[in-house]
């Protein structure tokens, strides 16, 4: 029977390599120079004359960073590791990546407001130092006297922080509204850090201003006045 001749081994993961270095993405790039990896330790361990360890445990030494890396393309890539809630935000977040969304899910606070009177998230015409999105309910919006109803999947002080000036109006979420809260200087000092994320975080909520925009409020999303919201509206902007 033929002896295999593992010299061929060689050829192989050249070519593998040379394959891996043609590819402009990275996840299939790193892959492939596993494979190829994989191949050279074979042959050094198929070598006449007994296994080479020393360039297989370098070789191993590849492999293992490698790898690591092809973890870090992974959760760059994929909502793995992520919360039930945290996908159900991301869903929100359309024009972020994976990665760039775990980036702002690691800055935000999950809240819910435990307050029977409701609580203020902003005021009008008031500096306001936090962007927030409604996740679950809805809350009261008062602007330039006129008060809405505005439903979950919103997002409340967009304005603010785009633009980095006053708040345009009054918001307050009633008792076991969920939202989440973010500061608006550590969004910004991510923004700074991460420009593409910037870019894509701006662009959600410029969409999302257009959106609100666009849509008209109809008779039966206007709030009764009543009492308690009047007296804490008043409180919000005394």
């Amino acid at each position: 029977m033929p002896v295999f001749d593992s010299s061929w081994l060689i050829y192989l993961g050249a070519a593998l390599l040379l394959v891996a270095y043609a590819i402009r993405d990275e996840l299939k790039l790193r892959i492939l120079i596993v494979i190829s990896t994989f191949v050279y330790i074979a042959y050094y361990f198929l070598l006449p004359g007994g296994p080479l360890w020393d360039p297989i445990i370098t070789s191993l030494l590849f492999v293992a960073i490698n790898f690591w890396v092809l973890g870090q393309i992974a959760m760059e890539r994929t909502t793995l590791r992520l919360s039930d809630d945290e996908k159900r935000l991301f869903e929100a977040f359309e024009t972020l990546s994976p990665g760039q969304f775990r980036r702002v899910a690691a800055i935000a606070k999950w809240q819910r407001a435990d307050d029977p009177s409701g609580t203020i998230l902003t005021q009008e015409d008031e500096p306001s130092d936090a962007l927030f999105y409604v996740f679950e309910g809805v809350i009261s919006v008062e602007k330039r006297g006129r008060q809405f109803r505005l439903p979950e999947g919103n997002f409340v002080g967009e304005v603010a922080f785009v633009l980095n000036r006053r708040t345009t109006a009054t918001t307050v979420a009633p008792q076991s509204v969920r939202y989440v809260e973010w500061d608006s200087e550590a969004l910004r000092k991510l923004g700074r850090k991460h420009e593409a994320l910037r870019i894509s975080l701006n662009a959600l909520l410029t969409r999302d201003l257009a959106k609100k925009l666009s849509s008209s409020y109809q008779p039966e999303d206007a709030l009764p006045a009543t009492p308690q919201s009047i007296e804490l509206l008043e409180e919000a902007q005394s």
